[in-house]
Order: structure tokens, then C-alpha cells, then sequence
């Protein structure tokens, strides 16, 4: 193993933790610790769970790290719709052999990457999400120690708005606050009210989704920008 490897193994094991919630996990089961051991060689930060109000409960009192979730599918009817709009929780993976049957479940929230049957897939997607969430955690800075009165202050400024944007919380209540408001001040203009009743389902896309897309938000996003 190269030095290299050997940090982005130290950072996994600092920045992301990884929980497996299965009513059927059992560390007596010859089967069960295979599949165990193989998510600890992607997440070293192994969590099990078999019961999802416990499981919950672990996440809302983790605030320092990325959570990346293998679920069941039954187990993932429940809990996905209490940790959808919990900033810390990354990615989902619904692991069970029905795959039809949940396979919908996956449709509805971006965080969830698919509905997996076997070991082996689960371990390849997890890992293209563990490496994201290891770029997003490293901090990269070019600036001495004690010499942060030479930085632009323009460029303070992006830095504590991009730690905003990543580490804020929306819940459902605020998207249907902020539609209330516009609603009103866009009564005279029908096609940006049209527009603005799209954020109704705005879980269904990424962020960057939105932003790129020539809806009301991506507007009055740059407008209070070039005001700030």
C-alpha cells in the first residue's frame, strides 16, 4: 500500500461513516460478517443497526461526518423519509432481493443511488460515494497559517457562503414558505408563477438541477448574489 492510499484510508475513517440497517443482521451469521467485512474495506466506519428508531437517533447526534446508508427495503420505507432533509446523510443504498418492489422507492429521492441485490454492487456504488464525500470533506488551502488578514476579503466571503449552502438544513416547511411569499409578489407575472409552483418538488432534483435549469429560483439566486 502506498503512502497516498494509506492517507485517503486514515481520511475515510475520519470523514465518512458508513450505517447498515437490516432487521436480519446478525454478527453470529457466517454470511452476515462476510458482507460486513466487505463494506469495512470500502468505509472502515462500519455502524449496524437492526432497528430504524435507534438508527435515527445515532444519526441526528452525529454531526461531524458524512453518513453514506445501506438500507433494506423495508427498513428504508421507514427511515428515508427522516433522514432525506438531514444534510449530514449523503447517499442511500437499498440492499434486498426484491428489487421491483422497492425499486420505486429509488425514484422518488435523489439520495437514494439504486436498489441493489447483491454484496458486490453495493460495495461498487459505495464506493464512488465515499470517494465524493472524501474530495467535499478535504480542505485544500493556499494560504500560510496566521496570514489569513492578507486574503481578499471577496474571497472570505465566497468561503463562509459555500460553508452555509453545504451545511444548511432545509426542511420541507421552509421550500413551502419561501413558495407562499413569491406567490404573492409574482401575481401580475403568470409565467413566473407558473415557474415557481415547479419547487413544489424540488427533493425530486439535485441542487444543481435547478440552478442550471431557467426557473424563478435560478433568478432571484444570482440576483441576490450580484447584491450581496
Amino acid at each position: 500500500m502506498t503512502i497516498a492510499n494509506r492517507r485517503v484510508n486514515m481520511q475515510r475513517m475520519q470523514n465518512v461513516l458508513l450505517i447498515w440497517l437490516d432487521i436480519n443482521i446478525n454478527v453470529y451469521d457466517v454470511d452476515c460478517n462476510d458482507k460486513m467485512k466487505q463494506l469495512k474495506r470500502v468505509v472502515n466506519n462500519l455502524n449496524t443497526f437492526t432497528d430504524d428508531k435507534q438508527c435515527l437517533e445515532f444519526i441526528q447526534k452525529n454531526t461531524n461526518n458524512k453518513i453514506c446508508m445501506v438500507v433494506s427495503g423495508s427498513l428504508g420505507k421507514r427511515i428515508v423519509p427522516h433522514v432525506r432533509d438531514i444534510s449530514q446523510v449523503d447517499s442511500i443504498f437499498i440492499f434486498c432481493h426484491k428489487q421491483d418492489l422497492y425499486k420505486q422507492l429509488a425514484d422518488g429521492w435523489f439520495k437514494i443511488k439504486g436498489v441493489f441485490t447483491d454484496i458486490t454492487s453495493v460495495c461498487e456504488a459505495l464506493k464512488k460515494a465515499a470517494r465524493q464525500c472524501e474530495q467535499d470533506a478535504t480542505s485544500i488551502s493556499i494560504v500560510e497559517p496566521n496570514k489569513t488578514d492578507q486574503l481578499d476579503p471577496s474571497f472570505m466571503y465566497s468561503q463562509v457562503l459555500k460553508e452555509i449552502l453545504l451545511t444548511i438544513d432545509f426542511e420541507e416547511k421552509h421550500i413551502t414558505e419561501f413558495i407562499q411569499y413569491y406567490r404573492g409578489t409574482l401575481a401580475k407575472n403568470s409565467i413566473d408563477s407558473r415557474t415557481i409552483e415547479e419547487l413544489k418538488g424540488y427533493r425530486k432534483q439535485q441542487p444543481i438541477w435547478w440552478y442550471s435549469s431557467k426557473c424563478y429560483l435560478y433568478l432571484k439566486l444570482n440576483e441576490a448574489l450580484r447584491l450581496a
